[in-house]
């Protein structure tokens, strides 16, 4: 038993919920194997297992409501316990990685939205989410204070401020100064280490514009100036990024 535990389990499920519903078989199969991987996991589940109905949790869980013009909706509410939610999601997931229960029709009763990628997105806050939520306490007796709840709460406190003004001129002005470097640094000669972080860098540095939170802004611009200053000519670009943000920086 070793914190690899956790970071298997938080990776594989983090990578459940954001990716995409065409590789939802592979990365279900992933989660499932890292929970048969997990002692500690494997126990809680073969413990709750033992005092736990699938089917009738599953009967339990399912809340259906008539609207207005007749038609029947459905939902899935997943038991308060820690452990059971646990073990159902499991369950939940094995019957859709044998082929038992299909996932576009599951998705379609439960948590049907206008396409499919938005009613999954809907599930994986769902289900998926507060999955993540029981695993990652039920394996936190193995590295305390990797899940401290008031580090946690201190560092959502940090990060959190309120969106500033980016003039859409300026953003442009930006966007377009960062271009003319991306330009000079793919004529150079790079390794694919160096290319995968000047890459990264320069998509962390666009998204934190446009989310316009000034701390993630903030070293957002640092991470991108100090990877870029690494190549010629890419100085007075970066001069002139530093300038148009110098108001929100």
């Amino acid at each position: 038993m070793n914190t690899n535990e956790i970071a298997y389990f938080t990776d594989s499920v983090n990578t459940l919920i954001e990716g995409k519903l065409i590789l939802i078989d592979k990365h279900i199969a992933q989660v499932l194997k890292c929970v048969a991987t997990s002692p500690t996991l494997c126990q809680t589940l073969s413990e709750t297992v033992q005092t736990m109905s699938y089917v009738t949790e599953f009967s339990r869980a399912r809340v259906t409501w008539t609207r207005s013009d007749g038609v029947v909706e459905a939902r899935l509410k997943l038991p308060a316990d820690r452990n059971r939610l646990f073990s159902f999601v499991v369950c939940l997931l094995m019957e859709v990685d044998s082929g038992r229960r299909n996932i576009l029709d599951f998705l379609k009763e439960y948590y049907n939205e206008a396409n499919n990628d938005l009613s999954y997105a809907k599930f994986a806050e769902e289900v998926l989410k507060p999955f993540k939520k029981a695993g990652e306490a039920i394996l936190s007796t193995i590295d305390p204070e990797s899940l401290n709840i008031k580090n946690v709460e201190q560092a959502e406190r940090f990060f959190k401020a309120e969106k500033i003004y980016i003039e859409t001129g300026v953003l442009e002005q930006v966007l377009e100064e960062m271009e003319q470097i991306r330009q000079v640094v793919s004529a150079l000669t790079l390794s694919r280490a160096e290319e995968y972080e000047f890459n990264s860098v320069s998509e962390y540095l666009v998204n934190a514009l446009y989310l316009k939170n000034p701390k993630i802004l903030s070293v957002s611009y640092l991470a991108y100036k100090n990877t870029a200053l690494r190549y010629a000519g890419t100085v007075l670009h970066l001069q002139k990024v530093a300038e148009l943000l110098a108001g929100v920086l």
